[in-house]
């Protein structure tokens, strides 16, 4: 009888130390994401919501947590960086930006500026430094976290003055760009490039322990969530204090094979990676009367602009780089666009990039990598959408035989071409997210395009 009398009563505790048990677990799971501003897999009542939304609407300085740290992370704006600091970017992510020991990356300076330039907003670099202080009895202490080796040292008097500067161990970059997601539009930052130099400490060279790999691994995962943090933060805050009411408060940023735990992505996709046919003939195919394949280049770029307005209310989710980084990334070289029309409309677009990736192997196995970024499918059938395809590619390799191998990421319409007698290296999974906007999940890959 006592029992059924407290029957509310333990049901209350009952609940209440589940709610705790959930709070611990997501505190514990999830340590850094759950203080960010993201879909989270928990917020069950956020699905109730039909139009995105931003979580904080403007953007204020109280924004930050105890992975903002100010004081070893400085943001530079493009503008104002150094030709050192563009070479210190490069070098990091030449060196670091690939785990696979047999590919090579062949991004330099000149790729650098075309990315960060033309811009409608400022772009940024953000570099981590992390530092040594002189102790009295003139050692040098370390704060915890940092990766060194015995040649890079902060060299510091004991009142904090710096005598030298020792090289960025990290690195992050941020341009703007557009993001409509059925029919929100945003103005935002895609951050791209977060970079941290590994050493011993990370267990990437040979005869480290396991205990020195986990150590490692953490303290490359503690920089990286530093970088973004403080990247955001400062680059939120600089903008909030130019430009007030414009100040862009919104992040995209992408993860291709280890996605996020405890975040909901965007966009969900599967990037696979083909040997591009050793066949000339492949590509060759004919077109209907008064339908031409054209290369866009700065003589035609109007073309261009005129495909993509008409195309972008094709899409549920459309996310595209400011047009005039769009164009200096064509005239670098690093961008490839294909315009299938007939007279004069447009029929598809095409759009590839130069990876700036160089697999190591025997002539045929290795070589330039592409990867076919996004394509368009408006009209003239499904066939001639993928003869245009196959033409692309096949003016591409004429003109450039260094290229080896194709990467595709099943978004856009890159799902409605036939990869069925080509030879599948592999597959990874990817992702696309947001910092700041909550959009339900329900676009699928073939009704989004990306392009950064």
């Amino acid at each position: 009888m006592f029992l059924y009398d407290n029957l509310p009563i333990y049901i209350l505790m009952g609940l209440i130390l589940i709610t705790i048990s959930i709070f611990v677990y997501i505190k514990l799971a999830f340590p850094f994401w759950n203080v960010q501003p993201v879909y989270h897999v928990y917020d069950f009542w956020r699905c109730l919501y039909s139009r995105p939304f931003r979580i904080y609407p403007r953007f204020h300085a109280g924004v930050k947590t105890r992975f903002c740290k100010a004081d070893v992370v400085d943001v530079v704006p493009y503008v104002d960086a150094t030709m050192e600091q563009k070479k210190a970017f490069v070098n990091l992510v030449q060196c670091y930006s690939l785990a696979d020991e047999g590919v090579m990356c062949m991004f330099h300076l000149d790729n650098l500026d075309a990315y960060m330039n033309g811009h409608m907003y400022g772009s940024y670099l953000s570099f981590y430094k992390p530092k040594r202080y002189a102790l009295g009895d003139g050692s040098l202490y370390a704060p915890e976290g940092g990766i060194y080796n015995g040649n890079d040292i902060l060299y510091t008097r004991v009142d904090g003055e710096v005598l030298k500067e020792e090289n960025p161990r990290g690195c992050v970059a941020s341009r703007s760009g557009e993001l409509v997601v059925r029919g929100h539009k945003e103005v935002v930052y895609w951050m791209d490039s977060l970079v941290v130099a590994t050493g011993v400490a990370t267990g990437v060279s040979t005869g480290v322990s396991t205990n020195e790999r986990v150590k490692g691994a953490s303290a490359v995962a503690k920089i990286q969530r530093e970088l973004f943090e403080t990247h955001v933060y400062k680059v939120g805050l600089i903008q909030w204090k130019e430009l007030v009411e414009g100040a862009i408060g919104v992040w995209l940023f992408r993860r291709i094979g280890s996605l996020l735990s405890g975040v909901v992505p965007l966009v969900r996709f599967y990037r696979r990676e083909y040997d591009i046919p050793n066949n000339p003939g492949f590509f060759k195919g004919v077109y209907p009367e008064h339908v031409v394949l054209v290369e866009i280049s700065s003589a035609n770029l109007r073309k261009m602009t005129d495909g993509l307005e008409r195309c972008r209310g094709h899409f549920e989710i459309w996310g595209m780089m400011d047009e005039g980084c769009l164009v200096g990334l064509i005239r670098a070289g690093v961008i490839k666009v294909y315009i299938l029309e007939r007279k004069g409309d447009v029929l598809a677009m095409y759009f590839f990039r130069d990876m700036r990736m160089v697999v190591e192997g025997p002539e045929r196995s290795g070589g330039a990598v592409l990867e076919l970024a996004g394509s368009i499918y408006l009209e003239g059938g499904v066939g001639l959408f993928r003869r245009g395809f196959l033409g692309s590619l096949g003016e591409i390799v004429k003109k450039s035989p260094v290229y080896r191998r194709l990467c595709v990421d099943d978004i856009s319409e890159n799902g409605v071409l036939d990869f069925g007698e080509w030879y599948c290296l592999g597959q990874i999974q990817g992702a696309y997210y947001t910092w700041n906007l909550v959009a339900t999940s329900g676009s699928s890959v073939t009704n989004s395009f990306m392009l950064f």
